[in-house]
């Protein structure tokens, strides 16, 4: 899928992407203009978010984390704030996306905590069994693909790195694959 050299460039945080906003290798920039696809998902297919855009509050995070939902019961696996969702996870290197699933739950306090029960890993792409979260899929695929993103499938990022190649992630336990160049978390 990519070359070596686009390999070291993700390792070093550096777009492999020629197309805008990519190409500035402007996190702040980039960070926008994926908030502005969440704004237009959110709006044509009537669902919320938690959007990750802060690194998880340390380390970097070579993507943005993007779970969408609905709140009712379709989505919903136990009473109150619990939910399946689908997960899309925008290379903040590149114009690409994966997809998976994931749940989460959350209290209503101040702050509202919350919690996941997914990670970014390899494992995880094209994961879908929820049907509400299935459905979702294709309206949010066409969306990004208007848009000028591309998918990648699991297949797409199956290939193994050489063991020499250090990719600066905790997502990852043993094999580095070009996934994890691509969508890594350093805490």
């Amino acid at each position: 899928m990519f070359t070596d050299t686009q390999i070291d460039m993700l390792i070093n945080q550096e777009s492999i992407s020629s197309e805008w906003p990519w190409s500035t290798n402007d996190e702040r920039v980039i960070d926008r203009h994926i908030r502005e696809i969440v704004a237009e998902v959110r709006q044509k297919l009537r669902v919320e978010d938690k959007t990750e855009f802060a690194h998880y509050c340390s380390g970097y995070a070579s993507y943005v984390d993007c779970w969408l939902y609905r709140p009712d019961d379709e989505f919903r696996f136990e009473p109150g704030n619990n939910y399946h969702g689908l997960v899309v996870l925008f290379s903040r290197l590149s114009s690409f996306y994966v997809i998976g699933e994931g749940k989460k739950s959350w209290t209503e306090t101040i702050g509202g905590t919350y919690g996941g029960t997914y990670l970014p890993e390899f494992g995880f792409v094209d994961d879908i069994h929820h049907e509400a979260v299935a459905g979702l899929v294709p309206p949010v695929t066409a969306i990004l693909d208007d848009r000028g993103l591309t998918r990648l499938y699991q297949s797409d990022l199956d290939t193994i790195l050489p063991l020499d190649v250090g990719v600066p992630t905790i997502l990852a336990d043993e094999v580095f694959r070009h996934f994890d160049a691509l969508f890594y978390w350093e805490d």
